[in-house]
């Protein structure tokens, strides 16, 4: 099964100045997610600290982005995957800082290729938030976000959680462009607007194994991102694009 995973499925994680927690992380996902090595690629955002070499040493693709943003560092995976003529079913997305609990990812792949949705979301909200991993700031901005949706798309969702898999396919179907922290809101919107299944199924959700969230770390930081996320709701909303 893992074999054939290996080359159905692809991650993609984006990973910006982790080296503290990296390998902890990456090892984790090894371990409990089903998945061998190569169906990682990390994308080093970035980074100022040895979280590149780290990533190399343990056998696994990386590429360098230049660019801070965790939208660059996607769409350069993309890009990346589009060039080399690979041809994934799907696209997991999972965050590099050991928050997503790697035995879920099983169930994210199950779920999708047993109903045929277009987009798998594992849900935090509905899942298991370990008390401290996210900020009240998120909790309020990811409520904000879900209730726009349901005013404005008719559709309840609970959370905008990081740990998602998507038809490859259909990741392109959506025309992703959002270059910073809009990236998951964009591909939520989009989704919806082009009449794709999408689905929640819970997860669980941990603190960062190391160093701090470069979204919620400090207050400045967590409105920037949150501004951005809902002037991308609200450009996509008015223009669709």
């Amino acid at each position: 099964m893992q074999n054939e995973e290996e080359n159905n499925l692809l991650c993609i994680i984006p990973a910006r100045d982790e080296e503290e927690g990296i390998e902890r992380a990456l090892f984790g996902l090894i371990q409990n997610s089903g998945l061998s090595s190569k169906s990682f690629l990390v994308v080093n955002n970035a980074s100022k600290d040895g979280t590149s070499s780290i990533v190399n040493r343990m056998g696994i693709k990386v590429l360098d982005c230049p660019q801070i943003g965790y939208g660059n560092a996607c769409l350069l995976a993309l890009d990346w995957i589009q060039t080399n003529q690979l041809h994934p079913k799907y696209i997991l997305f999972c965050d590099a800082d050991g928050s997503d609990d790697p035995n879920d990812i099983q169930t994210l792949i199950q779920t999708i290729s047993e109903t045929n949705s277009d987009l798998v979301i594992g849900s935090r909200t509905i899942g298991n938030a370990e008390v401290g991993s996210l900020s009240p700031i998120q909790i309020f901005g990811n409520a904000l976000t879900c209730f726009l949706i349901r005013v404005f798309f008719r559709r309840r969702y609970t959370d905008m959680g990081p740990l998602r898999i998507i038809k490859y396919q259909s990741l392109q179907t959506l025309g992703m462009k959002d270059r910073t922290w809009g990236w998951n809101i964009e591909m939520h919107i989009k989704a919806l607007q082009k009449n794709m299944k999408v689905i929640e199924i819970p997860v669980q959700y941990r603190k960062r194994i190391a160093g701090v969230s470069k979204i919620s770390g400090t207050l400045s930081m967590s409105l920037r991102v949150g501004s951005k996320i809902l002037f991308t709701f609200f450009k996509l909303l008015i223009f669709g694009k």
